[in-house]
């Protein structure tokens, strides 16, 4: 029975948060899987290469050996070199997802949705970033913003299985939907 993605990005991830964590390393271990992601992101066709049976394994070992130099720590070497190795390096992706997913709930980090129908202020989007925080009581909020004008103001946020809308469109509705009654 082989495993599915989620199933392995589960282990390896808590591997090797585990890992790092025991050598006071989760931080750089962190920015590393934001390099290799940041690479993978940049150039699509990586990881697809590293699992093609197309090319000859020195090829491969070609194309790895510069995402492995861009890594400081040795445990996310490991991890890369590894996934390669046993064939996985396809799910390399769903790793780091399920790391950061780790990070941020043993940290506090929520990361939430805000919708607004203009977009926010510099100073908005921290006071509404505080003020979410302090509601859901997280150290911290990272906010990732989208606009949509049909909303005709207000502001829709949304982490997890939390939504918060005091939009406009939706008040408006609302209070069509009583009259209709």
């Amino acid at each position: 029975m082989s495993l599915t993605k989620q199933e392995v990005a589960n282990r390896y991830a808590k591997a090797l948060y585990a890992t790092l964590e025991e050598q006071d390393q989760v931080a750089a271990g962190q920015t590393d899987l934001a390099t290799i992601q940041s690479i993978l992101t940049a150039d699509s066709t990586l990881t697809t290469a590293l699992a093609s049976t197309a090319l000859q394994p020195d090829q491969k070992e070609a194309l790895l050996k510069p995402l492995l130099e861009s890594v400081t720590t040795q445990p996310v070497k490991n991890l890369v070199q590894m996934m390669f190795d046993y064939g996985r390096i396809s799910d390399l992706q769903a790793v780091i997802d399920k790391f950061k997913q780790i990070y941020n709930q043993k940290h506090g980090i929520v990361i939430a949705s805000v919708t607004t129908a203009v977009p926010l202020a510099p100073e908005q989007r921290d006071h509404l970033a505080q003020t979410f925080a302090n509601k859901v009581k997280a150290n911290q909020v990272e906010l990732q913003e989208h606009t949509n004008p049909a909303l005709i103001g207000g502001v829709i946020l949304q982490a997890e299985n939390v939504v918060f809308d005091g939009s406009i469109k939706t008040k408006l509705d609302n209070l069509k939907r009583l009259l209709l009654q």
